[in-house]
């Protein structure tokens, strides 16, 4: 694959961490709550669902550097193992460089990098979506219930991410997809279809990425 590097603006940057630590939350905590669930035959297969989707979680926790306190306050200074890692091979505009002024605050990304962040989030809307349609059927034991209603709640979390990213609503997300509409959400224009300055030619995309 072809490496691609984008020039990603620091608040669309921001905007996908965010995101991407949201859906780690919420899966995160929705399998602890299914876990506590022992009791009723109907609920075995969630239980055993909500095991393996919480080690999911646990190893994504662990590999990006986030502490478990953030669950609990969601503290932002928890986030910068994450973000120092997803900056890792990040190349900054060097400061004695002039830099146009839409150009300021913004990131050269490889595109490895990027499409490990569309994969992940991807991977957890999927793992997510598949969890809390498993809970949302269920109708025995007040305890489920009270899932039941908390995962009701989650979904409405989820719709909001999917409209933020211009996805309709569903499980049935393809992983290309995903990429168009982030690319097309946040103007994401080929640099071969800029010409040497793009100060002089209207660019108005805040971000750019090129093979």
């Amino acid at each position: 694959m072809k490496n691609k590097l984008y020039v990603i603006n620091g608040k669309t940057y921001l905007s996908h961490i965010n995101d991407e630590v949201h859906l780690y939350g919420l899966l995160h905590q929705l399998a602890f709550l299914a876990g506590r669930i022992k009791d009723e035959e109907d609920v075995f297969h969630v239980l055993d669902t909500a095991k393996r989707y919480g080690e999911i979680a646990e190893e994504k926790f662990q590999s990006w550097g986030i502490p478990g306190r953030y669950l609990v306050f969601g503290d932002p200074k928890d986030l910068k193992g994450l973000m120092d890692k997803e900056l890792d091979e990040v190349e900054v505009v060097p400061e004695e460089e002039p830099k146009p002024k839409k150009y300021r605050d913004e990131y050269i990304i490889p595109g490895s990098g990027f499409r490990m962040l569309v994969g992940d989030i991807y991977n957890l809307i999927v793992l997510y979506h598949s969890l809390a349609r498993c809970l949302s059927e269920a109708e025995t034991e007040k305890d489920f219930l009270r899932l039941k209603k908390r995962a009701g709640n989650y979904e409405k979390e989820m719709k909001r991410i999917y409209r933020s990213l211009g996805l309709p609503e569903g499980s049935g997300v393809a992983h290309d997809t995903l990429e168009e509409a982030i690319i097309k959400r946040h103007n994401l224009i080929p640099l071969e279809e800029v010409e040497d300055d793009p100060q002089d030619d209207g660019l108005e995309g805040d971000e750019v990425w090129s093979d």
